[in-house]
């Protein structure tokens, strides 16, 4: 049966941009928290998020909308990880086996924001060409396949914070049964007003930094970003003497639909998820040697994943290291599981697990080993990488040494 493997990685977040760069913060704990400067926030009680910094697009766009929009994170991070895989030029190679999946939340947002902050009253506002060219989200996946050339299946994936590895699973498939030889796949955010405004207004948000598990957190911080990886099956990537960083061994999808936003309290979904990752992976609750936590540092969202990872992980769930990259670099909902799964990615490869920072008070109802404050070196050969979405969307992938 093939095998699924991943040669190329590409991350662009709050703390770092590529993925040295990126993996060094993380393994240091920095945060990439700070004053929200894309747009004001005078009127919010929140004024903090987990903004991309320092960036310089290496490349230009036909149009001046798209370099300010989701599209230049997405496509910086695909870049470093087609380069990474050796997969930069495909000329020679059957283009219509080369495909993308990349998953969002608000897909391009900010640009109908820019034009109607101009003059909410006037109902023409809203539309320009720079809307055109990045409306509807699909225009994400379109633009990577004119500019490298790939000519297989594209998918956006709009499935709220577990939308990253909703199209990781998808791709997952197409490799498996042989329709395809190569997937760009991953996520991307910026961070609209709009999808500001929502969590602040469900007071969701944390008003100085994001504490997973800790007793006092008080919400997420929203964040922005992308997280690419290049798939291919093992058969394809060994012909072309490739460099692989992780074997991808499965997936485990569910939804609970307990609530619109909030967690199934006893994590029925997230156990399923969790349990159906395990069985397709072809591996147990032993096997695991890490998990990369959804970890949001929202007070139901926290319990409910202890919860669910002592159901599922029985004795050994105390033993387990568990961290949460989001107390770094925010949520960066639709594109938060891709980040994260490019983590995981690189845990296997460097033997190595990020911490969960701002960890002061540990809370009895969350009593696992999160790793705190600290980044830890271990030799890791499988990763179990959780993503919980609103309305109980839930996708967990397993990710393995080859």
């Amino acid at each position: 049966m093939p095998r699924i493997v991943i040669t190329g990685l590409g991350l662009v977040i709050a703390n770092g941009i590529g993925v040295k760069n990126a993996w060094d913060a993380l393994m240091n704990g920095k945060d990439g928290t700070a004053e929200l400067k894309s747009f004001d926030t005078s009127q919010y009680k929140v004024h903090r998020a987990c903004e991309v910094k320092d960036f310089k697009l290496d490349t230009v766009f036909k149009n001046e909308t798209t370099a300010n929009t989701i599209h230049k994170y997405t496509y910086t991070a695909a870049k470093e990880a087609l380069k990474d895989s050796g997969l930069s030029d495909i000329t020679g190679y059957d283009r219509e086996r080369f495909g993308i999946a990349v998953g969002t939340l608000a897909g391009e947002l900010p640009p109908f924001e820019y034009l109607l902050r101009k003059a909410p009253e006037d109902k023409a506002n809203g539309f320009d060409m720079g809307v055109a060219l990045t409306y509807p989200p699909s225009s994400i996946t379109t633009l990577l396949s004119e500019d490298f050339g790939f000519e297989g299946p594209n998918m956006i994936s709009l499935n709220a914070c577990s939308s990253g590895n909703h199209a990781i699973a998808w791709a997952f498939d197409l490799l498996y049964e042989g329709k395809v030889d190569v997937m760009l796949v991953g996520g991307g955010e910026l961070i609209p007003q709009t999808e500001f405004t929502h969590f602040h207004n469900l007071k969701a948000l944390a008003p100085e930094k994001c504490q997973p598990f800790d007793k006092n957190r008080k919400g997420l911080v929203i964040g922005e970003g992308a997280g690419i990886m290049v798939m291919e099956t093992l058969d394809f990537a060994s012909k072309r003497n490739a460099n692989i960083y992780a074997e991808l061994k499965g997936y485990g999808m569910s939804c609970d639909g307990h609530h619109m936003t909030a967690p199934h309290p006893e994590g029925a979904g997230a156990i399923k998820a969790m349990s159906n990752a395990l069985s397709a992976a072809k591996i147990t609750y032993e096997d695991v040697d890490y998990i990369n936590a959804h970890g949001t540092g929202t007070p139901l969202n926290d319990i409910m994943e202890t919860l669910a990872i002592k159901s599922v992980f029985k004795e050994r769930a105390k033993e387990i290291p568990v961290s949460s990259i989001k107390s770094m670099i925010g949520h960066t909902m639709g594109a938060a599981s891709a980040i994260e799964s490019v983590v995981s990615c690189l845990a296997i490869k460097n033997g190595a697990i990020p911490p969960t920072i701002h960890y002061e008070t540990p809370d009895p109802e969350c009593d696992l080993d999160y790793v705190p404050n600290e980044g830890r070196e271990i030799n890791v050969n499988y990763v179990l990488n959780n993503s919980f979405a609103f309305g109980g969307n839930n996708v967990t992938n397993i990710f393995s040494r080859l």
